[in-house]
């Protein structure tokens, strides 16, 4: 039977400056049930080194109407590895492409060690099962390709901890402030010696075990030792209304941020410029390279289960901002003491190029500051909140002034509270690790959750998927907190359970690495 030839959208999906465009799908091979999808792929200041890399995560979907794309669903790459069959990396140079064994996606990365510069690739190419994930034959089908910036973190070993420096920050014991080393992914026991071993220091949440509880961090819990890709910003505004629109009509409504459980408002409200209106429910926002504020623990996990990420860990996500160094007490994602929070932003309107302009040497934003330039002469509602991400890095930026972790991941300490899996109550502990699968629920009245076994804030009723937030906390701080909870190790809010969506919330995803 003939195969059928299907458009999508040109409009390019942006992750901060990572643009997928000119989508097509060619012929189908009813014979093996698949079909190629050809794009276009960019991205800036990109970089391979010694080190580590960054990459663009790459996920293709399906659906059968042209008019009303809604219910598209993520279909998996025919096959895995290095450069597989069925894979291009377009015409671009020094290009390979990396499946995971789950096939649910396509790393496009630097091939070659010692490469900087900037990414653009025609013909990019995904061979997709397209019966696999609910097609037939003579379905017209149309293909679309959602792209996030990842940099990928290393195996290797690293510390957790500064030396008490930071609120509740791990030791190894009350005569003993040196920081955990985690050297494996092995159980880690966790014990009341007085010296020595490892020592849980609690900040007393609600829940939260006591300092010098006895536990054991079971081999399953991702350490942050095992290599892993993260994403390099936070999730922003336009990526979100891509999720939603995609989504079915139903599971939208539990993903609306406008609602009364998140901004309450179709208004901007800190800086939030998200808007959902309609039947069924159509998002749109005024500043889609914007972190996206607002996000309760479920709408995180929903996010993150369709594009085949999962969260991170709190000790991942000491790991990707430490990296491997020894821990330099008190210090903040960047490697010192030395924060100073952004305060005027350039220009009248912010466009996704926009920068900070004052003070000269701002590499955060945080200390609640009502910001000055940029969107912020439009007025209340504009003037407190969120940065696009990225935003302090520039061509010639150093780790200090762009904010940026040891591995490049930027915005890890303010401007949006990072959610995390917490070591911090025996719900946390109970992470399975596993990675999402593109599938949410469709149980009435819980359409859209996240429903991955093992993770976080998982209902009594699992057909009800993630309908709450135990096992979950913060790490990081935001654009409202001062200085102490932006360091590395400060785990006041690590175990705190919050089902709350406030417009210091944010969140990204991780991916663990299962190549060689």
């Amino acid at each position: 039977m003939a195969a059928v030839l299907g458009f999508l959208f040109t409009v390019p999906s942006y992750a901060n400056n990572l643009s997928v465009n000119n989508v097509t799908i060619g012929s189908r091979d009813p014979n093996a049930k698949t079909v190629v999808v050809t794009f276009n792929v960019s991205w800036q200041n990109s970089w391979r080194n010694k080190i580590n890399f960054d990459a663009a995560w790459l996920t293709v979907r399906l659906n059968n109407s042209q008019v009303t794309p809604t219910d598209k669903i993520l279909c998996q790459v025919t096959t895995t590895g290095l450069n597989p069959i069925g894979t291009s990396a377009g015409n671009g140079t020094n290009l390979q492409v990396y499946v995971p064994q789950d096939a649910n996606g396509a790393f496009l990365q630097p091939a070659d060690t010692g490469f900087i510069g900037n990414i653009n690739s025609q013909n990019v190419q995904l061979t997709v099962n397209y019966h696999n994930c609910g097609f037939s034959d003579t379905d017209q089908i149309y293909a679309s390709v959602f792209g996030l910036e990842m940099v990928f973190v290393p195996q290797g070993s690293f510390y957790a901890g500064d030396y008490n420096t930071s609120t509740a920050s791990l030791n190894s014991g009350s005569g003993d402030t040196a920081p955990w080393h985690i050297t494996s992914e092995n159980p880690v026991p966790v014990t009341n010696a007085t010296s020595g071993g490892y020592q849980y220091v609690s900040a007393n949440n609600s829940g939260e075990y006591a300092t010098g509880a006895s536990f054991t961090i079971p081999a399953a819990f991702p350490k942050g030792y095992n290599a892993f890709y993260a994403m390099k910003y936070e999730i922003n505004e336009g990526q979100w209304v891509e999720f939603v629109n995609s989504l079915p009509a139903a599971s939208r409504l539990n993903r609306d941020l406008d609602d009364t459980n998140h901004k309450n408002s179709s208004s901007v409200q800190f800086r939030n410029t998200l808007s959902c209106f309609g039947t069924p429910l159509l998002c749109s926002t005024q500043r889609p390279s914007r972190a996206l504020s607002y996000l309760n623990w479920m709408d995180l996990a929903a996010f993150l289960d369709w594009d085949a990420l999962r969260p991170m860990t709190e000790l991942e996500f000491e790991k990707m901002s430490r990296g491997p160094l020894v821990p330099n007490a008190g210090e903040y994602i960047w490697g010192n003491q030395s924060i100073t929070a952004a305060a005027a932003i350039s220009g009248t309107s912010e466009d996704g190029t926009e920068t900070i302009t004052a003070p000269v040497d701002a590499n955060a934003n945080g200390n609640n500051m009502t910001l000055t330039g940029g969107d912020s002469s439009q007025g209340t509602g504009y003037d407190q909140g969120p940065l696009r991400g990225g935003i302090f890095a520039g061509p010639n930026s150093t780790r200090v002034n762009s904010g940026a972790s040891y591995y490049g991941v930027m915005d890890l300490g303010g401007n949006l509270k990072e959610r995390v899996v917490t070591i911090g109550n025996a719900a946390g502990l109970a992470f399975s690790g596993l990675e999402g699968n593109g599938i949410l629920d469709t149980t009435p009245g819980f359409e859209g959750n996240a429903n991955i076994t093992g993770w976080p804030g998982m209902d009594a009723q699992p057909l009800n998927g993630v309908t709450g937030a135990l096992g979950s906390g913060f790490r990081g701080g935001s654009w409202a907190d001062g200085a102490g909870l932006l360091r590395v190790s400060d785990r006041t809010e690590a175990a705190l359970t919050s089902t709350a969506a406030l417009n210091t919330f944010g969140g990204r995803g991780v991916r663990t690495y299962d190549g060689t």
